[in-house]
C-alpha cells in the first residue's frame, strides 16, 4: 500500500498486468503461457518493491548527497531494469508466436479461455480498477472508503460470475439480492456515498459482462 500510495511507477505496473492478463484471454492463452506472465508480472513487482525499500532507507540513512547512497539507488534501478527486461522476453514469448497471433485473428486452432482464467483476468481487473480509483480519486484509504466501492465491485463480479454459470433464474436473482446488500451496507455505514457503490457496481458489470460475453469459456482441466 505504501509503494502504491508514494510510487505512480507502480500504478503503472498495476494496469499493465491487467491489461496483459486480459489479453491473454483474448489471444487464448494455455495455461502455462498465463503461469508465465504471471510469473514476469510478479517479477517486476517484486524489483519495483525492494528497489522502493533501498531508496527510502537511503534517503533515512544518507539525506544528503553520498557517492554510495547514489551508487545503492543506481543498483536497485538496474535490477528493476533487468526485471523488466525479462519480463518484456517472457511477455514476447507469449504472444508473438504463430498461434496466439492466429487466435487473436479468429482463426487459431485453440480452445476458448477456461473458466480459471476468465476468473483470473476479471479479478485482476476489477481490483485494479478499485485500486487506481481509490489511488486517484483522493480519498479514503485502500482498505476503507475512497472513489470506488471495492465490496461492491466484488460483490457486483460475483454476481455477473454466477448469471453466467447458470441459468436458473433464482439463482441469479439470490446473487443480485446479496450484491445490492452488500453495496447498500456500505452506504448504511457511512464508509462510502451512493455514488461510489455504484460506481463500483459500475466497473464490475462491464468488466464481468464484457468478460464473459467476449469469451466463450470451456470446461474441464
Amino acid at each position: 500500500m505504501h509503494v502504491l500510495h508514494k510510487d505512480w511507477h507502480m500504478r503503472v505496473l498495476f494496469l499493465i498486468g491487467a491489461v496483459l492478463l486480459l489479453a491473454s484471454a483474448v489471444v487464448r492463452a494455455t495455461r502455462v503461457e498465463v503461469l508465465l506472465l504471471c510469473l514476469a508480472v510478479t517479477l517486476v513487482v517484486l524489483a519495483e518493491v525492494l528497489n522502493s525499500a533501498v531508496e527510502t532507507i537511503v534517503d533515512l540513512v544518507s539525506p544528503d548527497y553520498h557517492p554510495l547512497a547514489k551508487a545503492a539507488k543506481d543498483v536497485g534501478g538496474a535490477a528493476v531494469l533487468v526485471a523488466i527486461v525479462v519480463g518484456v522476453l517472457i511477455t514476447a514469448g507469449v504472444f508473438v508466436n504463430a498461434q496466439a497471433l492466429a487466435a487473436l485473428r479468429g482463426m487459431g486452432p485453440r480452445p476458448a479461455p477456461h473458466l480459471a482464467h476468465v476468473l483470473l483476468v476479471g479479478v485482476v481487473t476489477v481490483v485494479t480498477a478499485v485500486v487506481v480509483g481509490k489511488l486517484w480519486g483522493g480519498r479514503g484509504t485502500l482498505t476503507r472508503g475512497g472513489a470506488i466501492s471495492a465490496h461492491s465491485a466484488v460483490a457486483f463480479f460475483c454476481f455477473v460470475s454466477i448469471w453466467f454459470l447458470t441459468p436458473d433464474a433464482l439463482s441469479r436473482f439470490l446473487a443480485f439480492t446479496l450484491a445490492t446488500l452488500v453495496a447498500q451496507s456500505r452506504v448504511d455505514a457511512g464508509i462510502h456515498t451512493v455514488r461510489e457503490v455504484l460506481i463500483g457496481a459500475g466497473v464490475a458489470l462491464a468488466a464481468g459482462f464484457s468478460l464473459y460475453g467476449a469469451l466463450a469459456m470451456r470446461g474441464g482441466g
